[in-house]
């Protein structure tokens, strides 16, 4: 089931009229309400008399310029956001609109499904912070209900939504599950959630980090050993495989595993038997098995990595953790349940967090993903005095963050930079010391940027 396109208000700042209609036209056909302005004034005015999610900017404007007036409409009270359009692809021009707080820059001619797209984004994000009362209702309320802890799956995403989903199919089973996604998307949670729900739950959830561990020991904290196996050996220990016995046993980074304890767990999967370290006697136990990891355990397989047989074994019922860049609607969800478990726990009493500060929130792009969110919502939490979360309790690379990822082909600064390289090359016709003149820079900083672009550009003979 796909996701509802956002429509909002948008208006359209465009002095060239042939160009403003065909916007206006794009936009309405995805179901925006459009206003059009021909200049900065114009613009001023609309945005001071009715209320607007999006704007379309054009930087090429009669009676100011365009970066001066992005300045002015982001520094308005409930600013909408804005998209820069325009012919100006210097990078000059795209760090200076981005620092003013530009949401995206596209470079004409865009296409209509890049518009679109930019636009839709824009205008989702806009909604997200009018409506972050809704979240934060919506916690409290569960809050008060006592669902509210680590164990929850918070987000009402789409994304999230089919992990819920799925979890709940496959919790009832006692089939091998793999869970696959970037580190902090809350695999552990989703774990967890399944064994909870399982014919398993009375029975004990025990979990081990493969990575965090070195092979030697890994092997013997999953098997035990026997007393005597080496030389610290003293008495007999248990692994946890026999400690999850009737339960469920969670290996997270199941990929870190060496080929030697691969094989060892298999043997679990195929005889639900085992022998300790150092021991001759057969272990029988009954566990059901969940793994995670942020690896491709197929392109392991590939490289002689990762037992085939193993593999196949596990990746009975894969779900795929989203990362949090993909799950726009859950970020403030997730920050308002942390502030709701953390209150009580670090005696504060917020409230709410401002629209500012789930502006920050929003742009952010969290490559740490939830684990991240959770710790700069604790962070902030320590700061805090009053009931508010203001930007000022934010880390300075997400209070100053100007912008998420791209959505669709929306150039990013990199991609400009890349561009305009490529174009004083080519006139240059290679020639890398008449390019690095042109480009203000040093032939050496030239190289340093085609390498760090991933240009095998040719310098000319």
């Amino acid at each position: 089931m796909e996701r509802a396109a956002a429509s909002g208000r948008v208006l359209v700042v465009e002095d060239d009229p042939a160009v403003c209609e065909a916007i206006q036209g794009v936009l309405e056909a995805a179901a925006h309400r459009v206003l059009t302005a021909g200049d900065g004034a114009a613009a001023m005015a609309c945005l001071e008399e009715q209320t607007v999610d999006t704007v379309i900017l054009d930087l090429g404007l009669p009676d100011i310029d365009g970066i001066e007036l992005l300045n002015d409409i982001v520094s308005l009270d409930d600013a909408p956001s804005v998209v820069v359009l325009t012919g100006r692809d210097e990078i000059s021009t795209v760090v200076e609109a981005m620092r003013r707080g530009a949401e995206n820059f596209l470079v004409k001619p865009v296409d209509a499904a890049t518009l679109t797209a930019a636009v839709e984004k824009a205008v989702r994000q806009r909604h997200l912070v009018r409506h972050v009362d809704v979240y934060r209702e919506a916690v409290t309320a569960r809050a008060a209900a006592g669902v509210i802890d680590e164990r929850e799956l918070v987000g009402s995403s789409e994304a999230m939504r089919k992990v819920r989903e799925l979890a709940a199919r496959v919790a009832p089973t006692d089939s091998s599950v793999v869970l696959q996604g970037e580190s902090g998307t809350g695999k552990g949670v989703v774990a967890r959630l399944i064994h909870r729900h399982s014919q398993r739950a009375a029975g004990p959830f025990v979990d081990l980090s493969c990575a965090a561990l070195p092979p030697t020991l890994v092997e013997s904290e999953l098997f035990g050993y026997e007393k005597g196996a080496f030389t610290d050996a003293k008495t007999r220990k248990p692994g946890l495989l026999e400690v999850a016995h009737g339960g469920t046993l969670f290996l997270d980074e199941v990929a870190e595993l060496d080929l030697t304890a691969q094989s060892k767990l298999l043997k679990v999967l195929e005889e639900r038997c085992f022998r300790r370290v150092g021991g001759l006697r057969e272990v029988e136990v009954d566990v059901r098995l969940i793994v995670a990891t942020h690896a491709d355990l197929r392109q392991r397989v590939e490289e002689g990595r990762f037992r085939g047989d193993l593999f196949y074994r596990l990746n009975v019922f894969r779900i795929e953790m989203p990362p949090l860049r993909e799950r726009g609607e859950d970020i403030l969800e997730l920050a308002y349940a942390f502030i709701a478990e953390l209150n009580p726990r670090m005696r504060r009493r917020v409230t709410r967090i401002s629209e500012a500060a789930a502006q920050c929130l929003l742009r952010f792009s969290w490559p740490g993903n939830v684990r991240e969110l959770r710790n700069v919502i604790e962070r902030a939490m320590i700061l805090v005095t009053g009931d508010t979360l203001t930007p000022a309790h934010l880390p300075d690379d997400i209070r100053l963050a100007r912008r998420g990822r791209p959505s669709g082909r929306v150039a990013t600064l990199e991609e400009v930079e890349a561009a305009h390289i490529e174009k004083v090359l080519r006139q240059c016709q290679g020639n890398m010391k008449l390019a690095a003149e042109r480009l203000g820079i040093s032939r050496s900083t030239l190289y340093a940027k085609l390498e760090r672009l991933g240009h095998g550009v040719r310098a000319a003979k």
